[in-house]
C-alpha cells in the first residue's frame, strides 16, 4: 500500500534554473524548507515551475493517465495482458486495490495539495514580493492547475455529469494543504459540487492569467488566458452545457474562416497536424502541452508503450516495448479515414516477424529517451467542442456552422473529403468520428465515451483474448476510489 500521499512534507520542489523563459524540463530537484522558498522572487519563479512539473508526474500527465485511458477506451490492445502495463485497466477488471487506480489518485492528490500550499505560502507576503500582477499570474496558474486536476479525476472516478445532473458522489474536495492525516478526513462532494469549483476556478484563471508570455515555448507550456477559456469549453461540454460551450468557445474561435483566436495567443490550426506531434512542439495549435527533454522524461512514456518493440519496428524509425497496439476492427478500420489523410502517417504496420500486420500508433514517436511534448489542449479540439455543442443546439438539421469547422479539420489532413450530413444525428456522428481519429492516443476518447454515458466498446481482437462491452450502469464504468483513500478517510 502507497503512503506516500498521507505523509507529503510541507515542502515544494525547487528547480536549480530561475530562468522564467525556461521550458519547465525539471533540473535535478533540491528540497528546501517551505519557510525560505518563498522567500526569493527567483524561488518563487521555482515553485509555480514546480507546480508544473507535479502535473506532468508519470501518474498524471506524465503518461499514465493517458495510457490508462487509452486502454479503456476501445482502439487498443494489450499485447501482453501484462499487470505491470494496465491490463487490468484494458480488462476492465481494475478494483479498488489496483495499482492503476491508487496511481493516479495518489499523484492527482499530491498536485492539488501542491498548488494548496503554494496558495497558502505565496499568501503571506507574494503581493509584496513580486507585485500585484505577478502576484495574481501566480495564484491563478496554481488555480488553473488545481482545477483542471479535479476535472480529470472526475472523468475516471465519478459518475458522468448527465446521469444525474451532476448529484453523484465525486471527489473530496480538498483546498487547505494536507499537515496529517486528520485533514484527510472528508466526505465526497457531489459531482455537481466539483464542477461548480472548476468552473469558478477557470473564471478566475481567465481574469488573471497573462493574455500571453514573451516565448513560444512558454505560451505552449505555461497557462494563459486562451488555456482556461479553452478547458472552460471541455468542462461545460462534459456537463452538457451546449450554450456555455458556444460562449466560450467563441471567445477563440472566429464565426467563419479563418479560425484563428483574435486576442492573447494566435492560437489556430497548425497547418500540418505533423508538426505538431515534432520539435519543437510550439505550434499555436498547442494551447497548453506538456514538454519533456532528455534529462527529464515521462516514467512509463507514451511512446515507450505504443511504439512496437524489437522486430514489430523493423522500418520504423524508433522502437518502444510494443505494450499496446491498434485494435484492426476500432477507428483505423473507418471507411471515411482515407489512406491519403495525414493523419494516417502516425500509423505504422509491422511487416516481418510473427505479429506481421499489426498496426502501432506513432504520434509519439521520438524513441528513447521518449521526450515527445504531451498535448493537454489543442485548438483542435476547441473547434470540435464547439462544432459538437452547436450541433446538439440545432436539433433536427445539421448546423452549418458545426459542419465548417468539421471540415476544417478534416481538410487540414484530407484536402479531398466533403461532409454533406442531412440530419443532427448524421452530424454528431461525424464529429464523433472525427474526434477519435484527430486524438487518437491522447486520452480523450475515454472522456468522450464517459461524459456521453455510451458503452465501453468491447475489445476482440485477433488471436487474443475478448474484453466485453461495458454498459454505463455497469459497476466498472467508472473506477473506485482507491483503498488508499477509503482507509485514511474516515470521511467517507
Amino acid at each position: 500500500m502507497k503512503k506516500s500521499f498521507y505523509t507529503i512534507p510541507l515542502l515544494l520542489f525547487a528547480m536549480h534554473s530561475c530562468d522564467y523563459d525556461s521550458k519547465l524540463n525539471l533540473e535535478p530537484p533540491t528540497l528546501i524548507s517551505d519557510v525560505t522558498a518563498f522567500e526569493t522572487v527567483d524561488r518563487v519563479n521555482n515553485q509555480i515551475n514546480g507546480l508544473y512539473g507535479s502535473f506532468k508526474g508519470t501518474g498524471f500527465w506524465g503518461s499514465n493517465y493517458i495510457y490508462f485511458s487509452e486502454a479503456r477506451a476501445g482502439n487498443f490492445v494489450s499485447a501482453t495482458l501484462n499487470p505491470t502495463r494496465a491490463a487490468l485497466t484494458y480488462q476492465m477488471l481494475v478494483d479498488a486495490s489496483a495499482s492503476e487506480v491508487d496511481d493516479v489518485w495518489v499523484e492527482g492528490y499530491q498536485i492539488i495539495n501542491a498548488c494548496n500550499l503554494f496558495l497558502d505560502r505565496l499568501a503571506i507576503n507574494g503581493e509584496e514580493l513580486l507585485g500585484a500582477t505577478t502576484y495574481q499570474n501566480y495564484v491563478a496558474e496554481a488555480r488553473f492547475l488545481r482545477s483542471i486536476t479535479y476535472y480529470y479525476l472526475l472523468q475516471m472516478y465519478a459518475q458522468p455529469y448527465l446521469k444525474d445532473s451532476g448529484a453523484s458522489p465525486g471527489l473530496p474536495l480538498r483546498l487547505e494543504a494536507n499537515t496529517g492525516l486528520k485533514d484527510y478526513n472528508m466526505p465526497r462532494s457531489t459531482v455537481a459540487q466539483i464542477y461548480e469549483f472548476v468552473l469558478g476556478e477557470l473564471e478566475f484563471a481567465e481574469q488573471n492569467l497573462p493574455d500571453s508570455y514573451p516565448s513560444a515555448i512558454l505560451n505552449t507550456t505555461r497557462a494563459h488566458r486562451n488555456t482556461a477559456i479553452a478547458m472552460k469549453t471541455n468542462v461545460y461540454l462534459a456537463m452538457g452545457d451546449y450554450p456555455a460551450v458556444i460562449a466560450e468557445a467563441d471567445k477563440l474561435v472566429p464565426v467563419s474562416a479563418p479560425y484563428r483566436a483574435p486576442s492573447g495567443v494566435s492560437n489556430q490550426l497548425e497547418s500540418n497536424v505533423l508538426n505538431v506531434f515534432r520539435a519543437p512542439y510550439t505550434s499555436n495549435e498547442s494551447i497548453f502541452s506538456m514538454p519533456f527533454s532528455a534529462t527529464d522524461v515521462p516514467g512509463s512514456s507514451l511512446g515507450n508503450s505504443f511504439l512496437p518493440d524489437g522486430v514489430n519496428a523493423t522500418g520504423f524509425r524508433a522502437a518502444g516495448t510494443g505494450n499496446y497496439y491498434l485494435l484492426e476492427s476500432g477507428i483505423v478500420a473507418n471507411p471515411g479515414w482515407k489512406d491519403t489523410d495525414d493523419r494516417r502517417q502516425f500509423i505504422f504496420r509491422t511487416t516481418t516477424g510473427s505479429a506481421t500486420g499489426r498496426l502501432w500508433c506513432t504520434k509519439f514517436d521520438m524513441g528513447s529517451p521518449f521526450a515527445d511534448y504531451i498535448p493537454v489542449i489543442r485548438y483542435a479540439q476547441v473547434m470540435l467542442n464547439l462544432a459538437e455543442a452547436l450541433a446538439y443546439e440545432t436539433t433536427g438539421s445539421a448546423d452549418t456552422r458545426a459542419v465548417d469547422l468539421l471540415h476544417a479539420v478534416r481538410n487540414r489532413s484530407d484536402e479531398t473529403t466533403t461532409f454533406a450530413p442531412t440530419s443532427q444525428a448524421e452530424l454528431l456522428d461525424l464529429i464523433d468520428q472525427e474526434r477519435n481519429i484527430e486524438f487518437l492516443g491522447e486520452g480523450i476518447r475515454n472522456i468522450d465515451l464517459v461524459r456521453r454515458l455510451e458503452p465501453i466498446p468491447a475489445k476482440r481482437p485477433a488471436g487474443s483474448s475478448p474484453v466485453a462491452e461495458v454498459q454505463p450502469s455497469a459497476p466498472n464504468y467508472i473506477w473506485p476510489l482507491p483503498t488508499s483513500e477509503t482507509i485514511y478517510n474516515q470521511g467517507l
